[in-house]
């Protein structure tokens, strides 16, 4: 009997760690980082036309992305959708980081 009882309670943690991971707030939270570390990319890299090109992309569909999450529409999206989108923006932000990490230093002397 108490077995089943944590089975039960078991799924019911794991239906709402999904629940949170596919939660629009999430997805505008996931946005907006990804926003600002683009901006950051640029601010690093000013003479890099390619990734200014990029960063406006990636603005302007960060910003379609959080009206997006506001309406409902976005709510009826299935769960394995809006998991494979979370999956993307995981992989965006891994990018803009390393993008980010492997900019040049500013000055030549170390410090």
């Amino acid at each position: 009997m108490f077995g089943w009882i944590k089975d039960k309670l078991d799924a019911l943690k794991a239906q709402r760690a999904l629940a949170r991971q596919v939660d629009p707030y999430e997805f505008k939270k996931a946005a907006r980082e990804i926003r600002n570390l683009a901006v950051l990319a640029v601010q690093l890299n000013p003479r890099e036309r390619d990734i200014q090109k990029q960063v406006r992309n990636i603005l302007v569909e960060m910003e379609r992305l959080a009206e997006l999450a506001d309406r409902p529409e976005f709510r009826r999206l299935s769960t394995g959708k809006r998991l494979l989108l979370r999956q993307g923006l995981k992989e965006s932000r891994d990018q803009l980081l390393e993008s980010i990490e492997s900019a040049p230093s500013p000055t030549q002397t170390l410090q």
